[in-house]
């Protein structure tokens, strides 16, 4: 724990008020939803009330204060975190929270809850909403809170919220009679007996969409860090509230975890459905993919952990394992997605115990140094659970090979088997929500599968046949039916184009470039750009927050007007044609089904010298690719490696032609705040990347948590760049044409609301 020092300021506050047919639970397993009560309140600067409410007299070595809030007054809550914006290059290790509370007996010494290394992956739609933050802090009853953070030389964090939650109580916590499942001839385990969601009180509306594995790998060993001084009582409080702090506190879509084991050893489910299917948790950072995370509810840190607790988190672990004929003592090998935390950078195989600990794949003493000691006895109870199984069902075949195995099966209402089994696994890890992946296709099966028929632009019949699984296989396949309708809906209807007698830059043909933007609830809006600054903005779509990424290349469909791709989170890319006038046309086109992967899409313009527009995109492990566009109807299908160990750069900035010489450049800012210059040279083929090595430029860009370009801003005819604050305090920098850029100016622009901004290219 750190101390604070008496003679700092403080800051205001503002109040803003795989799935496998294993179980069935009976329908008498009543819900007991409790609503917590969420207080959020957002924190900035440093506030002098602060100075007399410190009861420490020691300084923090090396750090400088950013913010301190008086004390502030709140109805009872037992959790607290704070929470702040995803767009900073603070380190875990930059960044330093603590907080005190006044519970019944007094105020409580001044905690330091850690900056959390869990959470979704970047580039996921899960990642669309979330935030970075401190492990949730919980105490027996509070009814006032202070908090200070230190940053290195007082950098201030973006977007700073302090959240506190009630979790209510429920009657139906003094009796957790943990389910036992009903019997079940094809179950792949032996499973143990699981308190449902249903009975710990979760609040359904709290949480949003499941995201599915393909297999289970691995599992993750976790302690929550939290009170040790639950009850039987209570301990189902303690979860709604950690499950409260991680959906409304961090953003994210559900709770961190699979599975939780309380120190009674009794078992939860945490992520919802992950008692029947391959849930994908946001437990370990970098390693989400195809594993599970399992947490004891507390802190094994500073306590040691029962031996009824560590018998069961053996269990729950032995049980999900041998689902997926995974043996508890053996190792396997994950490939890093990389992230804040993580120890394994992105693309790096790491080889792990398929029973592993948090402090194995993450900087961080998780599950605590009293837990973590007895990771061999759990791995060892684990093994021996797993052999009292039944034996498990075959391994789910993988995507790619779906039309191989099943290509000449027909499925339809009413079939049963693996081959449905398999189906909808496939139809869960699409977003298109089978249900229970139990090997009977019934009607949610074919509903699903109606779905994807229309997504796809198949014959929507709710049967699958050779095309469909052609197309569930990622395999070329015949088209037929009618194009699928945008999820987004238009807020207007989409006027007629406006086609000019030449080729055009900007989003409603007036020759600039112009800005779109996209809020976290999903609404899109147009920024029309004009000498010096932005004009008023114009909501141009809603229900945008399905994509994980939209772009705007430029003129894809050769019409002269300026398209949107947008990408969902599992690969599926759309064509919305521009009408000229600030908006789309009311369809969209599919691309392709097979974008996912691809963490970070440029809009350069023209890369290859053909004089139609192309995209580059950037992996998280660092290749850049070059994808090339056709001038017609999107892109060729030509995709080309151009260059590798692009992920040391914080952002990759597509300006347009910044030297005059007429060719698409690029800039690159590090975490450090230095710039780049990759000098376009018009030629990006099979055999040349299309640029040349980096030059530097200038450095302190660390100030703004984006950079991007609308290519002439100023109407100099040269491509500036805009810079934007964590504040969303704008600055213009007026390019020279030769590769640098003059002085900042402050502009006003009217996106504070907006998550996410680009340029029109």
């Amino acid at each position: 724990m750190r101390l604070l020092p008496a003679s700092l300021a403080v800051l205001a506050i503002t109040p803003v008020f795989v799935a496998l047919p294993t179980v069935s639970f009976a329908s008498t397993d009543t819900a007991h939803p409790v609503a917590p009560r969420v207080q959020s309140t957002a924190i900035h600067g440093v506030d002098a009330v602060a100075k007399g409410q410190l009861w420490t007299h020691r300084v923090v070595p090396g750090r400088a204060i950013s913010t301190l809030t008086p004390v502030q007054e709140r109805s009872r809550f037992t959790v607290a975190g704070v929470s702040w914006s995803r767009s900073t290059g603070l380190t875990n290790d930059d960044v330093i929270v603590q907080l005190r509370v006044r519970e019944d007996s007094g105020w409580s010494a001044w905690e330091t809850p850690g900056v959390t290394d869990e959470g979704p992956q970047s580039g996921t739609g899960e990642s669309v909403t979330a935030r970075l933050g401190t492990n949730p802090l919980v105490t027996d009853g509070a009814t006032a809170i202070q908090v200070r953070v230190d940053t290195p030389n007082g950098q201030p964090l973006p977007d700073v919220r302090v959240t506190t939650i009630n979790p209510g109580t429920s009657s139906a916590d003094d009796d957790l009679t943990p389910k036992t499942p009903a019997a079940s001839a094809s179950a792949a385990a032996a499973m143990p007996t699981i308190i449902t969601r249903k009975q710990w009180g979760a609040d359904e509306s709290l949480r949003g969409s499941t995201t599915y594995n393909t297999t289970v790998k691995a599992i993750t060993i976790h302690h929550t860090a939290s009170s040790n001084d639950y009850t039987e009582a209570t301990a189902a409080a303690q979860i709604r509230g950690i499950y409260a702090y991680d959906t409304k506190g961090l953003g994210w879509s559900d709770i961190a975890y699979n599975f939780l084991v309380d120190k009674f050893g009794r078992i939860y489910e945490g992520r919802a459905g992950s008692i029947t299917s391959a849930v994908r948790g946001a437990h370990a950072m970098g390693f989400n993919t195809n594993t599970m995370g399992v947490a004891a509810l507390g802190n094994y840190q500073t306590a040691k952990p029962p031996a009824v607790m560590v018998d069961s988190l053996a269990k729950v672990a032995g049980w999900k394992l041998s689902q997926y004929g995974v043996d508890p003592s053996a190792t396997t090998k994950l490939t890093s997605a990389g992230g804040t935390g993580t120890k394994y950078a992105a693309g790096v195989v790491a080889t792990l115990q398929t029973l592993n600990a948090h402090q194995n794949t993450s900087y961080t003493l998780c599950p605590g140094q009293y837990l973590y000691p007895l990771m061999a006895t759990i791995r060892s109870k684990a093994t021996a659970y797993a052999k009292t199984s039944v034996p498990p069902p075959p391994t789910p075949v993988p995507t790619a090979k779906l039309f191989a195995t099943y290509g000449t099966l027909t499925l339809a209402t009413g079939s049963k088997g693996w081959a449905v089994r398999d189906l909808q696994l496939e139809l869960n890890r699409r977003g298109y929500a089978a249900g229970t992946a139990d090997g009977a296709f019934g009607t949610g099966t074919a509903g699903a599968v109606q779905r994807f028929q229309k997504a796809a632009v198949l014959t929507v019949t709710g049967k699958v046949a050779a095309n469909d699984w052609r197309a569930l296989s990622g395999l070329t396949y015949t088209k037929t039916g009618a194009p699928p309708p945008p999820p987004p809906v238009p807020t207007v209807p989409a006027p007629t184009p406006v086609v000019p007698a030449l080729p055009i830059v900007g989003f409603n043909a007036d020759g600039r470039g112009d800005v779109i933007g996209r809020t976290a609830a999903g609404d899109l809006y147009f920024y029309p750009a004009k000498v010096g600054g932005i004009g008023t903005p114009t909501r141009i779509g809603t229900g945008w927050n399905i994509y994980s990424q939209v772009v705007s290349p430029g003129d894809l469909s050769g019409d002269r007007l300026a398209d949107i791709v947008a990408v969902t989170p599992d690969g599926w890319a759309y064509l919305y044609k521009g009408n000229g006038k600030g908006g789309v046309m009311g369809t969209r086109t599919l691309l392709s089904q097979t974008w996912q992967g691809y963490t970070d899409l440029l809009t350069p313009g023209d890369w290859t010298g053909d004089h139609k527009p192309d995209l580059l995109a950037r992996k998280a492990n660092g290749e850049l690719w070059m994808i090339v566009g056709d001038g017609k109807s999107g892109f060729t299908g030509t995709w080309t490696r151009i260059g590798t160990n692009w992920q040391t750069l914080a952002q990759v900035i597509t300006p347009g032609d910044v030297t005059g010489d007429g060719q698409a450049d690029l800039l690159g800012r590090t975490l450090t705040g230095k710039l780049y210059l990759y000098r376009g040279t018009g030629i990006g083929t099979a055999t040349a990347t299309g640029y040349l090595p980096g030059v530097f430029v200038s450095t302190g860009w660390q100030t703004y948590n984006t950079v991007f370009s609308t290519a002439d801003l100023t109407g100099d005819g040269k491509a500036d760049l805009i810079g934007r604050t964590p504040a969303n305090v704008d600055y213009v920098y007026a390019g020279t044409g030769k590769g640098a850029f003059a002085a900042p100016k402050k502009f006003t622009a009217p996106w504070g609301a907006t998550t996410r901004i680009t340029g029109v290219r």
